[in-house]
């Protein structure tokens, strides 16, 4: 650790940014208001928390927006898709130009596909063989699985 000392000019427009953030932000914890949801863990995480589990058998009618919302998932869904068979085939063309090597170089990027050796606990031979010593160390756990499906 060095101490460095460093000119930041001021800027007044990054100053006033600064500002309304922390006023909303106070604004949130004085009237004990959530910040709106968004895309991020942290939001999947404080949903997670808040709802930790379901009323069996219980359903509710969604508002109005929920529709479109659900579109798009469903949009986002089939994007995701068509970009993962895009990858999976560049990397399936860049494997096969690899062939047995395990580097290969294109342009200023340099391409592996090595060897790699991993341990796995084999659970269902131990649960089978010793099945105490399984039960001992086996734990259950318990989430919300999130799914839309057509009616």
């Amino acid at each position: 650790n060095t101490f460095r000392w460093k000119f930041i000019p001021r800027d007044e427009e990054v100053i006033a940014l600064l500002v309304q953030l922390e006023a909303d932000f106070w604004q949130h914890v004085q009237s004990e208001t959530p910040p709106p949801l968004d895309g991020s863990s942290a939001s999947a995480r404080f949903l997670a928390e808040r709802f930790p589990s379901s009323v069996p058998r219980s359903t509710v009618a969604l508002p109005e927006n929920a529709a479109a919302l659900v579109q798009q998932y469903d949009e986002a869904s089939q994007q995701i898709k068509a970009l993962t068979e895009r990858k999976q085939e560049a990397e399936n063309l860049l494997k096969e130009m690899l062939g047995d090597h395990e580097t290969g170089t294109a342009g200023n990027h340099l391409v592996t596909w090595k060897n790699v050796v991993q341990e796995r606990l084999d659970t269902k031979i131990l649960k089978a063989e010793h099945p105490a010593l399984y039960k001992k160390y086996a734990n259950q756990t318990s989430c919300r699985r999130f799914t839309i499906k057509s009616l």
